[in-house]
């Protein structure tokens, strides 16, 4: 599965991950740790719809 993710620095120099399509956020303390706390909050998003 391909999704658009934006990640930038915040000024509080925290990571921020977004994936577009679905509005999921998280933040990081560096850009790696971001991408991946993305992928298990897509993943718990992907979860919880399913079930809806």
């Amino acid at each position: 599965m391909k999704f658009e993710v934006e990640v930038y620095q915040n000024e509080a120099g925290e990571w921020v991950a977004t994936a577009v399509a679905w509005g999921v956020t998280v933040t990081g303390r560096t850009e790696k740790e971001a991408l991946a706390l993305i992928l298990d909050a897509l993943a718990r998003h992907f979860k919880k719809t399913a079930g809806a």
